[in-house]
């Protein structure tokens, strides 16, 4: 029996973005738990509801969010609820930037359209963020990575 400790991977994306949470499971879901936004529709306009679902999920040593950053992510409200409840439960978080993204492999992003809130710990040190890719040792150097800086800085909430 390992002493590992439970690792557990958040997926927050965009429902536009279905396609790419699918496929980020297929790389990493045997080596990882892997959790999505809660579907429910009926608590999709309930923060206190959403929350609760989120906690419910929430039974890991270790959460990891990693935010699907497309072009219409900073618009959905349920992401923004997922990036806040992930730096008020001391989670590591990371955003991967979507090929259907404008900033996909640009040098400079464009903050503006990206949640605010992920955004003022991305510029903090807190979150890192990595253009999309579909190779699994790249995703677990990014996973790796994340946890480490998240280790050295503290969240802006």
């Amino acid at each position: 029996m390992s002493n590992e400790p439970k690792i557990n991977i958040f997926i927050c994306y965009n429902h536009i973005d279905e396609y790419f949470k699918n496929k980020l499971n297929e790389i990493i879901g045997d080596k990882f738990t892997i959790n999505s936004s809660p579907q429910r529709y009926d608590i999709k306009n309930d923060f206190n509801k959403y929350v609760e679902e989120l906690n419910k999920e929430n039974t890991g040593d270790r959460n990891i969010f990693i935010v699907l950053m497309g072009p219409d992510t900073y618009k959905s409200k349920n992401v923004n609820w997922e990036i806040d409840y992930a730096l008020h439960h001391d989670a590591c978080m990371l955003g991967l930037c979507l090929p259907t993204n404008d900033d996909y492999l640009k040098r400079n992003i464009n903050t503006s359209k990206m949640p605010r809130q992920f955004v003022n710990n991305l510029l903090a040190g807190y979150i890192s963020y990595f253009d999309w890719t579909d190779e699994y040792d790249n995703l677990a150097n990014y996973i790796k990575f994340s946890c480490n800086r998240k280790n050295h800085c503290h969240a802006l909430i």
